[in-house]
Order: C-alpha cells, then sequence, then structure tokens
C-alpha cells in the first residue's frame, strides 16, 4: 500500500515537474531577452513580483495549477514583438527537450521508478503536441500558432500583444482592474477574441463600478448562445462570483 502511494505521488509530481519544465523555457527565454520576471506558477507553488520584490506564496487558483510564467518588457523598444514571439515557441521547445531527455533515461537505466521518467517523457511529448499541432486550445490560440500571429505585420499581431498586455496584468494584480481598455476592445474587434474581450470588460467594469453594463452584458450573452457551454459556464462562474 505505501508503495503505491509512493508511485501515485511520484507520478503527480512529475507531472507538475513536465508542466513546469515547459513554463520555464518561457520563463528563462523572456529573461534572456532582457524582460522582467513578474509571474512563476505551478501546481500550488507560486513565485511572483510584488511591490518590487519577489516573493514565493502558495497557490490557491485551480485554474493556474496547469502553469503560468509571465516577463514583461522593460521598455518601448520595436524590438519587444520579434521576443515575445520567440518567448511563445520558448515553452515547447523546452518540453520536447525534456521529452528527450527523459526517454533517453527511461531506455538508459532500469530502476523502480522508471515507468514514471517514461510517463514524464510521455506527458512532455503530449504537451509539446498539444501547444504546437493545433491552433487554438479553448478560446486562446496555442504558442505555435502565436508565434505565427505575431510575426505577422497587421491586426493580428496588435490583437495578440494586447492580449499578452492582459493575462500579464491579470496574472500579477489577480484583478482586471488595472488593464488598458484599448487593449480590452482590441480583443472585442478580433473574432477569435471576441467572447474572451467581452468577459474581460464585464469583469473590468465591475471591479471598477461595482456593476456590470447593460449593454455589454447584453453582448456577452448574445455571443454566449454561439459558443460552447463548457467555456460558457466557466466565464458564467467567473462572473457570479463577482456579483455575489
Amino acid at each position: 500500500m505505501a508503495m503505491k502511494i509512493i508511485e501515485i505521488s511520484s507520478v503527480i509530481l512529475m507531472a507538475f515537474i513536465v508542466l513546469g519544465v515547459h513554463e520555464l523555457g518561457h520563463l528563462i527565454a523572456g529573461l534572456k531577452q532582457g524582460f522582467r520576471f513578474e509571474l512563476f506558477v505551478v501546481g500550488p507553488l507560486g513565485i511572483k513580483r510584488e511591490n518590487g520584490k519577489i516573493k514565493i506564496y502558495l497557490n490557491k487558483d485551480i485554474a493556474h495549477y496547469g502553469g503560468l510564467a509571465a516577463t514583461l518588457p522593460v521598455d518601448d523598444n520595436p524590438e519587444n514583438i520579434k521576443k515575445l514571439a520567440i518567448i511563445c515557441l520558448a515553452g515547447p521547445i523546452a518540453s520536447i527537450i525534456f521529452a528527450v531527455v527523459l526517454g533517453t533515461l527511461y531506455l538508459s537505466l532500469d530502476f523502480q521508478f522508471s515507468k514514471v521518467i517514461l510517463i514524464g517523457a510521455l506527458t512532455s511529448l503530449g504537451i509539446f503536441l498539444a501547444t504546437t499541432v493545433p491552433s487554438k486550445t479553448g478560446m486562446f490560440f496555442t504558442d505555435r500558432k502565436r508565434y505565427e500571429r505575431l510575426t505577422k505585420n497587421g491586426p493580428e499581431r496588435e490583437v495578440e500583444l494586447a492580449l499578452l498586455s492582459i493575462l500579464g496584468n491579470y496574472a500579477k494584480d489577480n484583478s482586471y482592474a488595472n488593464i488598458n481598455e484599448k487593449d480590452i476592445e482590441a480583443l472585442i474587434s478580433d473574432e477569435h477574441y471576441k467572447f474572451f474581450g467581452l468577459f474581460t470588460k464585464l469583469t473590468y467594469q465591475f471591479e471598477k463600478n461595482g456593476t456590470f453594463e447593460a449593454e455589454t452584458k447584453n453582448q456577452y450573452e448574445i455571443l454566449s448562445e454561439t459558443m460552447p457551454k463548457s467555456m460558457v459556464k466557466a466565464t458564467n462562474m467567473q462572473l457570479d462570483k463577482l456579483n455575489k
């Protein structure tokens, strides 16, 4: 029984390690590009910048258990767009390298928990495929597709920059109150992100004014009819929490 518990715990730990390596890929790439560290979360472990200091904390947000890393530019250098594109690709690259490393260890070593290494290799490979093969997962583009949108001239790139700004600010403050309204409108203008843009606008309005504006709520509800039910359920739950 004790051995079974150890095996299960090892598999869970390996899953968090694999997720952590993917996010570390994004994080290290951002730091190498000269961006400022803001946030790193994997499972219950959270590290963030707060009031100019690095703080370790217990992550209680289940939505962030899958991993999250954020680095932000320190200036308005036009090269930041290319740097953000590189950061997007760094996660999948880290995952495929880690999959190869674990796969090699599995084939080279023979010990009691080698199957945990195999599970880690397959999980890391799965994350690589999930973030590169499809164009979207849920309402967001994958790392590979985001890289493509960032490296193209035109509105797609501006929308991705707006999204990264919104997600980065939310991750830092755990709030939409300090988000730039122009970034929200950029999402709403994009057919792919309009639903998330309206959700963000509603949350922003409530955190600022304590209420949802009727016009925005109406647009959100109309678009909800065309979106996947699971996605709408998740966003509605977040809005209901605000209204309690």
